[in-house]
């Protein structure tokens, strides 16, 4: 049922339902009418709450376990609480400390930030973050640079817009000098600058034709031909994770079927992959609940995601938990984090 079709709810409803999911986000146990009436002070009968509850019940926004009289929140009513009840909270003092803390690493260069941004996003939430690297191939040439190892081995040094780089090696049949490395870097600066890495994997050949009849290297070659290895990287998409011992503690993890689960996703990059790669260009942050992230494995949590921007090219940040999480702070946080990432577009400029 799309969120637009819920049925209508009263005031009352809305406030038990926030009340209870609330409570269960707290204690991960239902919670009984007469417990709502005291813990609340709501100045009415727990018959009336409990008549109420039903109600929820009814129209799928509440369940009860078979051996409780209280009452737990369905995908449905963390659906309804996400859209239209809960309110962002701020961040803490300390909170926003770590998160500030982090920003410097970022001049120690992506990799090194990503990493330490997953380790810090499961500590400050108590689940599973998960971090994808920005698509390089997506990313516009800036520049190229040229190393020689060996006598027939080079590393290429390729910049993009926003200072990102990255290094690949290749072979060559024999050994070039200095003056024919920065001759062929600077025909490659020259033909290929403005284009996106993925567009030059693509129509090098096009681009360099006219000039691999004058090349006497055959350097030129030799990036035509492997052009796929060095401007795309099908293998070279990363991503990070942290929190898998957080998740373990929490009460929905204790069975171990379902842990196993979590185990089963962070070991499965195209999983990982599906799970967060989101198509939707935009910054906002997602969220997923329980079913509707499609994959059976974790059909009892929650995602919420968001996607970052370096420069033109864009990675995305996210975390795995019970659908019993705090929504409200984890959202924040995951907005939080994503939007730090611009200062590494300052660092640069």
């Amino acid at each position: 049922m799309d969120a637009t079709d819920y049925p209508e709810l009263t005031l009352r409803e809305r406030e038990i339902l926030q009340y209870v999911i609330q409570n269960f986000i707290i204690t991960a146990n239902p919670i009984a009418s007469k417990t709502l009436v005291a813990k609340y002070k709501l100045q009415v009968s727990s018959a009336t709450i409990r008549n109420t509850m039903n109600n929820l019940e009814k129209k799928g926004f509440l369940d009860h376990p078979h051996t409780s009289a209280g009452r737990i929140p369905t995908e449905r009513g963390y659906r309804f609480y996400v859209n239209d009840l809960m309110h962002l909270t701020n961040l803490s003092i300390e909170e926003q400390k770590v998160l500030n803390q982090w920003e410097e690493i970022l001049n120690s260069g992506m990799d090194e930030a990503v990493q330490s941004a997953a380790r810090i996003l499961a500590r400050l939430s108590n689940l599973l973050a998960v971090i994808i690297s920005p698509k390089y191939a997506n990313g516009i040439f800036r520049k190229i640079e040229l190393v020689n190892l060996s006598s027939t081995r080079l590393m290429v040094i390729i910049t993009i817009e926003s200072g990102l780089a990255r290094t690949v090696n290749v072979e060559v049949e024999s050994e070039l000098t200095r003056d024919d490395l920065e001759k062929v870097a600077r025909v490659l600066n020259e033909r290929l600058s403005g284009y996106r890495l993925s567009e030059i994997s693509k129509k090098i050949e096009e681009m360099l034709a006219d000039y691999e009849s004058n090349d006497r290297t055959g350097l030129i070659r030799v990036f035509i031909d492997s052009a796929d290895t060095i401007f795309e990287d099908h293998q070279y998409r990363r991503f990070y994770f942290g929190g898998v011992e957080y998740i373990a503690m929490q009460p929905e993890f204790s069975d171990l079927s379902n842990f196993k689960s979590i185990i089963e996703l962070v070991e499965d990059e195209d999983l990982i992959i599906h799970l967060f790669d989101s198509d939707n260009e935009d910054s906002n942050v997602k969220v997923r609940i329980g079913r509707e992230n499609k994959i059976q494995q974790i059909e009892q949590c929650s995602v919420v995601s968001a996607n970052y921007a370096i420069g033109n090219i864009k990675g995305t940040i996210g975390l795995v938990g019970p659908t019993r999480m705090n929504y409200p702070r984890m959202i924040n946080l995951v907005e939080q984090l994503a939007n730090r990432f611009k200062t590494f577009n300052k660092l640069d400029s």
